[in-house]
């Protein structure tokens, strides 16, 4: 039996929207190798105390991650690491409302016995 084929999953569909230009797509593809290699090598430098080792896997990680930023910035879309982080924080404050607004509901309701 021939099935149609899934939809996407929103997880892929945001990185799609997020990634639409060749320009971005290619420099993850260039960043993201290195990015990976700094954090790599973090475990290195702790066995070893070694500054150079602690500078280049600086070095990796920052500049692969910058080149993608800039690729996100050519593509005027927000990275992923920044729709994250709004995500967590919107949840953060509409909880924080939550908690308020039941706190002052229950002083309201025990202040008219």
């Amino acid at each position: 039996m021939i099935c149609p084929p899934l939809s996407p999953d929103p997880v892929v569909q945001d990185w799609i929207a997020r990634h639409r230009r060749p320009v971005n797509f290619v420099l993850h593809i260039l960043a993201i190798p290195p990015t990976i290699l700094g954090v790599l090598y973090i475990p290195v430098y702790v066995t070893l105390l070694s500054v150079p080792v602690f500078v280049l896997a600086f070095l990796l990680f920052d500049g692969g991650f910058l080149v993608q930023f800039l690729g996100h910035a050519i593509d005027r879309s927000e990275p992923g690491e920044v729709t994250a982080f709004k995500k967590v924080w919107r949840r953060f404050c509409e909880q924080r409302a939550r908690s308020r607004s039941a706190a002052v509901g229950g002083a309201a309701g025990r202040d008219a016995r």
